[in-house]
């Protein structure tokens, strides 16, 4: 798998000239009715995170979850998906799916290497980027699977102390096909408080409980406001599997 990240800047080599083209991840690449759904989300984890065995604040690990419960509670035709993988040795990557359900994220992804990556789990190799999992894929028909001609958005969500990544950043471009749909959320970029003081985001960024609720399912905005016990998320893949 070549890697994508080359040289001190932000972005691959381009053609003829030696010069690399800047992929960034960007706070306006989302369009507002997205924004206010996923700032919702981060806003309600940033002030009530999911709460580790050992009392580590899981801040990610609760937007995803969410994200899931949302996605499950509507048939899997939820415009936002959390944590779909994607195979980045084809052309363009390719979402790691269901079989039986091409909306729906392949449940176990050791498995899947092993059935159909060349020479399965042990001619796998992790940590080199063969696998990317973007936070947040938003799709423009949920009807159908998060392709590359489907993607409307890709979303990094980064809680502080997290720092942006380059070379993820340039993988994320390459899932959405142009820099231009990869998107960045913070808390700070929703008016989320810190840590557990969460404040009225401003008047561009509110959101509703009944904005929520009319986004998708009629349980989507229960799930999506901590008002109903979640669905887990699958269980995480073996340790080393992922890149």
């Amino acid at each position: 798998m070549t890697d994508y990240a080359q040289g001190p800047g932000y972005g691959s080599t381009g053609p003829g000239d030696g010069r690399t083209n800047i992929v960034r991840s960007r706070r306006n690449a989302l369009d507002a009715s997205d924004r206010q759904s996923l700032c919702a989300v981060i806003c309600k984890c940033n002030s009530m995170p999911t709460i580790g065995a050992e009392g580590q604040k899981l801040r990610q690990q609760c937007v995803s979850g969410r994200l899931k419960s949302a996605d499950a509670i509507s048939g899997n035709q939820s415009p936002y998906k959390a944590e779909i993988n994607y195979d980045m040795s084809r052309d363009p990557p390719a979402p790691i799916m269901n079989s039986a359900m091409a909306t729906k994220a392949h449940d176990y992804l050791p498995g899947w290497i092993q059935k159909y990556w060349p020479g399965g789990l042990d001619r796998y190799t992790p940590g080199i980027g063969n696998i990317r999992r973007p936070d947040v894929v938003v799709v423009n028909d949920p009807s159908s699977p998060p392709t590359q001609d489907n993607i409307k958005s890709v979303v990094e969500i980064k809680f502080p102390p997290d720092r942006r990544d380059v070379k993820q950043q340039e993988a994320y471009a390459r899932i959405a096909g142009d820099s231009s749909k990869v998107a960045l959320l913070e808390p700070s970029d929703c008016g989320c408080g810190d840590g557990g003081n969460e404040r009225s985001a401003p008047s561009t960024n509110r959101v509703t409980s009944s904005d929520l609720d009319n986004l998708l399912d009629p349980g989507f905005g229960t799930y999506m406001h901590g008002n109903a016990p979640m669905t887990p998320p699958p269980p995480s893949p073996a340790p080393g599997i992922l890149p």
